[in-house]
């Protein structure tokens, strides 16, 4: 009959290969998203990062298909990273009020990575990613629904769908992201400060009802 000892050996080799495994692919993760950034992702090749990860070409298909499975692992990375970011912060402070606190920790997160952003949104690596953005959309979402669907059962939201308004949410600070893909200004902070004045503030009422003083509009700027 075998031991509890009996299994100790073969479960620190399982152990042992497993955590080589990881850093492997830790390796080329990083050593593509540098390819990537210096050279875009049409022109980047498998064997500029396996040089830079300074590992064999036979490893790298051990963990990859090609270089196309490699971005859409970078792109899941990243939005690891962002779902463990909000998911940390959301424990840590239990108390604060939910909507702000996830509109902060997402765009500090998020401007952090806005190197890795920009590579996604950019021709074929963006239509690679693009379906697992959605995906991690959708996760975000269901962060800002229970809450909303809270204050929906208070009344607090008339008879506004929090499904609905929790996805234009996120596309709020999906845009707000995407503005960092050409400029790094303002920061995180300014940015959270500006989508939370809009939430809460809202805009002007003239703008919307035509009514009482307008603000003059700014000339067009030409093509």
């Amino acid at each position: 009959m075998e031991t509890r000892e009996s299994f100790q050996p073969h479960q620190t080799n399982i152990g042992r290969v497993e955590r080589r495994r990881a850093k492997v692919r830790a390796q080329l993760l990083e050593a593509a998203r540098q390819v990537f950034l210096e050279r875009g992702y049409q022109d980047a090749t498998i064997t500029e990062i396996v040089q830079v990860a300074d590992i064999a070409m036979g490893t790298f298909y051990l963990h990859f298909r090609d270089k196309e499975e490699l971005l859409v692992a970078l792109a899941q990375d990243t939005l690891q990273v962002l779902r463990e970011q909000v998911h940390a912060a959301i424990e840590q402070h239990a108390n604060a009020p939910l909507v702000p606190l996830i509109i902060r920790t997402l765009l500090r997160t998020a401007y952090e990575q806005r190197d890795l952003l920009l590579l996604l949104s950019a021709g074929e690596s963006h239509l690679l990613a693009h379906p697992h953005m959605l995906q991690g959309q959708k996760g975000l979402a269901e962060h800002f629904i229970s809450a909303l669907r809270a204050a929906a059962e208070t009344g607090l939201l008339a008879s506004y769908d929090p499904v609905l308004l929790a996805h234009l949410l996120v596309g709020m600070l999906m845009r707000a992201m995407n503005w960092w893909v050409e400029q790094d200004e303002p920061g995180p902070d300014a940015m959270a400060d500006h989508v939370l004045f809009l939430l809460g503030q809202g805009l002007p009422s003239s703008l919307l009802t035509g009514k009482g003083p307008i603000p003059p509009q700014a000339p067009m700027a030409e093509n």
